[in-house]
Parts: C-alpha cells; sequence; structure tokens
C-alpha cells in the first residue's frame, strides 16, 4: 500500500473534513480512546468542530489528514492553541486516529510529526496531550514522538462503571532567542513566594530542590569556593544529592532551612545559604553561606546573611545564631562582623580551630 498523504487542511475543504469525521466516528464506534462516545453521528460530530474550524482560520489550531491514494481520509489529529492570553505557547494536540486498514506504515507517527510542525510554524513552543493510562500503545507513540510524562490524574476517565487515570504528556517544540527559561521560579508576573522563601534587593532566596545539585556540586566541587574548607572541595557529584536531600527534608519538616541563592532576573544559582539548627552540640542556629566565585564581591554574602538572621529571629526566636569560621578566612569573618556577629571564643573540631561567632537577632 502506497504511504497516504498528510495535509493540513483548510476550512473550506469540505469533503476532507468530512472525511475526518468519519475516520473519527468510526473509531468511536470501535470504542477507541478518541474521546467520543459509540453512539456519535458524523453529523453531530462536524456540528461539534464548527469552533476549531474558526481557530483554524484564526492560526490558532490545525486539522490534519492523512489522505490515501483514492483521496480517502484514512487517518486524522488536531491541534488547538490554548485560549489563555498568557498561554499562547501552548497547544493541545488530540484525535489521533488511524484508519485500521492503513495502519502498520508509520501514519499515526506521521500524523503527530506533521502537526508538531504546524504548531510550530504558528508559534508554538509547548505540544501537549492528554491520555488514558491504559492506552500503553498510544503512550509508547507518544513517547516515540519525543512527548515526555508530566503527570497523571489518578481515575479521572470514566467508561461506564470503570475508571482509568489520565496520562499528561508534553514535547518542547523549541525557544525563539533570548527567552528566559524561568520554570516554576517565583518571579515575574503571577509569582508569589513560597513559605520561607525571601525577595531581598538583589537576590531570590528559594527552597533548595533535587535540580539544584549540579548548581551544588559546581560550587561545593570548586577549589576556589572552599580554600578555606577543612575538608576540601567535593569530589563525588552524589554528596550533593545526598546534602540536598537532607536539606529538603529540613524544609518539609520545619518550613525553613538553607536556601538556594538565584538571580532573579535569570535564575541562575549564584550559591546557598541561611540558617538551619547547628549540629556538633551547639545550641541555637547555623549561619551559613557559599557563592559561586563569579558571585564574589558584590555584597551577596551580606545580603544573604542579613535574611538569614531575619528569618531566625522569625522561625527561632530567643534563639541565638552561630557561624563556624577558619581563623584564616578573612572574606567570611568580614560578611559575620559586618551584620552584627561577634567572637565568642575558639572551637576544636575533628578537622580544625574555629573561630566561633555569635549573635542574639
Amino acid at each position: 500500500m502506497t504511504s497516504p498523504l498528510v495535509l493540513c487542511l483548510r476550512t473550506d475543504q469540505e469533503v476532507l473534513i468530512r472525511g475526518v469525521a468519519e475516520v473519527l466516528v468510526e473509531a468511536a464506534r470501535r470504542e477507541e480512546a478518541v474521546g467520543l462516545l459509540p453512539s456519535v453521528t458524523v453529523e453531530a460530530y462536524l456540528g461539534r468542530i464548527a469552533g476549531l474550524l474558526t481557530r483554524i482560520d484564526q492560526g490558532d489550531a490545525g486539522l490534519l489528514a492523512a489522505v490515501d491514494h483514492t483521496s480517502a481520509v484514512v487517518g486524522t489529529v488536531q491541534w488547538q492553541r490554548s485560549v489563555y492570553d498568557t498561554r499562547r505557547v501552548m497547544a493541545e494536540i488530540n484525535k489521533v486516529s488511524v484508519a485500521p486498514a492503513a495502519r502498520g506504515l508509520g501514519l499515526a507517527k506521521a500524523l503527530i510529526e506533521t502537526a508538531a510542525a504546524d504548531a510550530r510554524d504558528h508559534g508554538v513552543e509547548l505540544l501537549t496531550l492528554d491520555v488514558r493510562g491504559n492506552n500503553r500503545g498510544a503512550i509508547d507513540l507518544y513517547a516515540g514522538c519525543g512527548f515526555t510524562r508530566t503527570g497523571k490524574w489518578a481515575n479521572g476517565v470514566a467508561d461506564g462503571d470503570a475508571r482509568h487515570d489520565v496520562i499528561s504528556m508534553a514535547r518542547d517544540l523549541g525557544r525563539p532567542p533570548g527567552v528566559r527559561l524561568l520554570g516554576s521560579l517565583p518571579v515575574g508576573g503571577g509569582a508569589s513566594l513560597g513559605r520561607g522563601e525571601v525577595r531581598t534587593a538583589r537576590l531570590l532566596l528559594t527552597r533548595p530542590e533535587r535540580g539544584d545539585a549540579d548548581a551544588h556540586f559546581a560550587i561545593h566541587g570548586d577549589p576556589a569556593a572552599n580554600v578555606h574548607n577543612p575538608a576540601g572541595p567535593q569530589t563525588n557529584p552524589a554528596e550533593s544529592a545526598v546534602q540536598l536531600a537532607v536539606w529538603e527534608r529540613h524544609w518539609r519538616e520545619f518550613g525553613f532551612g538553607y536556601w538556594t541563592v538565584r538571580d532573579p532576573d535569570t535564575g541562575e544559582i549564584l550559591g546557598f545559604g541561611g540558617v538551619r539548627p547547628s549540629g556538633h552540640g551547639e545550641d541555637g542556629m547555623n549561619l551559613y553561606y557559599r557563592l559561586r566565585p563569579s558571585a564574589w564581591g558584590h555584597g551577596y554574602a551580606q545580603e544573604v546573611a542579613r535574611a538569614a538572621l531575619e528569618n531566625a529571629k522569625r522561625q527561632a526566636p530567643g534563639e541565638p545564631v552561630l557561624a563556624l569560621i577558619r581563623p584564616d578566612n578573612t572574606p567570611s569573618i568580614k560578611v559575620a562582623e559586618r551584620v552584627g556577629l561577634v567572637l565568642d571564643g575558639t572551637v576544636d573540631r575533628e578537622l580544625g580551630r574555629y573561630l566561633r561567632y555569635r549573635v542574639l537577632p
């Protein structure tokens, strides 16, 4: 069988649009997962897609058909841009169906790839879809087309008295130059800080996350950033993952802890710092700050330390804040003194002697 031709339909191609409706109605009657009840008719479906056709004319949707050598429609897919103004870079792909006689030709993948290219040409950057959890073949198909799982709605599909999961998937279609990918950072329009997070004059202090591990190792494994660390720089990235897991657990249990220090405009991780309960038998809260060398010389460590002292006052009122600093670590000593800590003796540890700085916020 000659491979069918995949076309992006115009709204005036009424014969092909009816052919799309016939393919989908037949799929519904076979009880395939196309989002339609088996009782749907061709005329009823044609009435339902009037809005889709309008959006095609507006450049906000696409309807594709696979046409065989007899000009019969044997497969279809459609995409629609999000109706939210702030999500116009997103679109959803759905109604993927191939007639039984045309299966085995790679047609479903060809339809999806052509739809993705069409959506990209219309300014779509992220293509999403939902699929039934029991439709394992479709999930594998979408994964083979570059979609990855992004979530699950448990038992959100009703099929008689049966309930099935809804699996959400997405594919990145590429971003234009100059776009800032800030993810879920609490910056920009509509942003709000999470519990325990802080925005200072120049920094964004957020809860540490597992995804920060690479930056954590880059800083804690950098010899330049660990000149005064008696244990030396980290040598194994797994150490960062373990450390972040400890920090995350403290946040979950107590609602505060060490922050990830970020540039609020770019989201770049500049370092880590904050307060959490001291160890090694010390009372009070431990003040910690470590920044990548490229962030030195801007007063960021002081900014983090001041925010940490304010946080300590809120989270543990009446508790002293301590900083154990190596005697030759002059930059760290200056930061501690500038934010109000005073020398309170020395402390001997396994790795050497430290100066003990202390303040009651």
